[in-house]
């Protein structure tokens, strides 16, 4: 049997948020399992799977001059607020069981970060480059699967501990996945950490090609040992 100390049991809590992110993605908005592309919004609900262990989290997509995302988990509430190029401007993290309300934006090479975490002041600045900051990958790759390049790098923030990393994902071609039952064509990305923390692991991505919805994700699901996480978007099949 494995005993987990309380950060462990919380980074394996955090699985499918880092995984969204690499992995992320305040309201509560009604979900249903697919949306009309080119909707206002779209929203879907998604599974998580960590070992036994099984969530769902609600998602939601706002397209507008400055693109809003939302997702609402168990335990957690995030909203990502995004250039019109899908790069994050501000983001929100929300969890009251404990204590923690944090606020994140960009300036410059620099990213903010203000409210209260774990229960103590935050007011701390950490310092990046010019590359964009991606804080919610199943929406920010988007325009990097319809354009030339076949690798890109970006910053992100890791939800439960407040570093950021610089992350490189790379396009591995499509291929046919299975989402309630039905074979979809999908473009596949693999994302991991660049430099020597590269050695940790890879992610990986699946969104539809015909509208870049991200169906699938399979990577780390915590600490080096633990379970895989798979991330699969829910059809209500």
């Amino acid at each position: 049997m494995i005993v987990m100390n309380t950060d462990q049991a919380h980074t394996l809590r955090n699985g499918l948020l880092l995984a969204l992110l690499f992995c992320t993605l305040f309201t509560v908005v009604p979900v249903r399992a697919g949306a009309t592309p080119g909707a206002a919004t779209e929203s879907y609900r998604y599974r998580q799977q960590t070992g036994r262990n099984e969530e769902c989290f609600e998602w939601s997509l706002e397209h507008r001059e400055e693109p809003l995302l939302q997702a609402i988990g168990p335990e957690q509430r995030h909203q990502t607020l995004m250039e019109s190029n899908m790069a994050t401007r501000r983001w929100y993290l929300d969890h009251p069981e404990n204590s923690t309300h944090v606020a994140v934006w960009r300036e410059g090479d620099e990213l903010l970060l203000q409210g209260q975490w774990r229960g103590e002041p935050l007011d701390k600045m950490l310092q990046i480059d010019d590359a964009p900051w991606f804080q919610a990958l199943s929406v920010s790759l988007r325009p990097f699967l319809t354009g030339a390049e076949e690798s890109t790098e970006f910053w992100t923030l890791r939800p439960d501990k407040l570093t950021v990393h610089k992350i490189r994902a790379r396009k591995r071609g499509q291929e046919t996945v299975l989402v309630g039952g039905e074979e979809v064509l999908a473009h596949r990305v693999e994302v991991g950490m660049t430099g020597p923390a590269a050695l940790l692991g890879k992610g990986r991505y699946w969104f539809r090609a015909c509208d870049l919805v991200l169906l699938r994700y399979q990577g780390p699901g915590g600490l080096p040992g633990t379970p895989a996480t798979t991330i699969l978007l829910d059809t209500g099949r």
